[in-house]
């Protein structure tokens, strides 16, 4: 069986397939900056996240002239930097995307704010800016708790995968994404597809998965996650991170959180000796208390973010 993604087009009248055959960036002559770049800013959902695109082809550094692809904000504040290559990565884009992550790591929110005043032209004032990062994030104080990495293109060099993947296990954070995105053309039409896959991280094994209901499972039959349900993971989450930041000690770091769907995860990380490095993971779960609705009501709220507390 071959590991490659496929793609057929269906004759249903017919009750026939064909093939539709990949092609390189290259030789359809698309560019990473006027055509790839362009799709994604225009449609972010292709990287397969919940992002709103700030600015793209930044090079506001104070010293040094490098220039990113596209930067944007995630569902939880995080600034997400995406490197985009055409048909191969070469063999140091992570190296390039973390310089750039490095740079902004310390950009305040007003900088954020200003990226996209001057990048959406839909936005013409600050507070405007602010309202959309608002709707987005549901906080404008996450903005940039951490920093992310997506890295796209059509083929990825084995030196960089094997350094994400190192980096990602050394770090557990998860910190950089990548995401092939493969060209299709149909030699009938000539109509071009982009078909988009998450290579890394590699997919797990949890959503085939069926558990008991008690233990915190949801089932292969439970209902697909409702935008709200994503807000309420979202905003437990950043509660949680808050109540930390307040109460831990401060040899814990507590900088990284994501979520799919009514699960997320938090990250807590010991940073002095003799246990440096080491991670705890604790999980916030959205659970159905009937068949008609699917709520995190403030009491249980509250439990979670005092179990964790006394965990910790």
């Amino acid at each position: 069986m071959s590991p490659a993604p496929q793609l057929f087009r269906i004759h249903a009248d017919k009750k026939a397939s064909q093939q539709v055959r990949e092609v390189d960036f290259a030789t359809l002559g698309l560019m990473e900056r006027n055509d790839i770049q362009e799709w994604i800013a225009a449609n972010p959902n292709i990287l397969g996240d919940d992002l709103l695109v700030v600015t793209k082809e930044f090079s506001g550094f104070d010293r040094t002239d490098e220039r990113l692809d596209l930067l944007a904000v995630d569902s939880l504040g995080n600034l997400v930097i995406i490197e985009l290559k055409r048909d191969d990565t070469g063999s140091d884009v992570h190296w390039q995307a973390i310089k750039y992550a490095s740079y902004l790591s310390h950009a305040a929110p007003a900088d954020i704010v200003g990226m996209l005043v001057d990048y959406d032209p839909k936005i013409s004032s600050e507070e405007e800016a602010q309202e959309e990062l608002l709707r987005h994030t549901g906080d404008l104080g996450s903005l940039n708790r951490s920093q992310r990495i997506i890295l796209a293109s059509h083929r990825f060099a084995p030196e960089v995968t094997s350094a994400v993947l190192w980096l990602n296990e050394q770090t557990g954070k998860g910190l950089i994404t990548c995401i092939q995105l493969t060209p299709y053309q149909d030699t009938e039409s000539n109509a071009l597809y982009l078909q988009a896959n998450t290579i890394i991280p590699i997919p797990g094994d949890e959503a085939y998965r069926i558990q008991m209901s008690g233990q915190g499972g949801f089932g292969l039959a439970a209902a697909a996650p409702r935008a709200s349900d994503t807000v309420k993971v979202n905003d437990a989450i950043r509660r949680a991170v808050d109540m930390a930041d307040e109460q831990l000690p401060e040899e814990y770091v507590t900088n990284h959180a994501h979520r799919q769907g009514r699960v997320g995860w938090w990250h807590l990380w010991y940073s002095d000796e003799p246990w440096e490095e080491r991670r705890v993971c604790y999980r916030i779960c959205l659970r159905r208390r009937s068949r008609a609705r699917s709520v995190l009501d403030e009491a249980a709220l509250d439990q979670v973010h005092g179990e964790w507390v006394a965990a910790t």
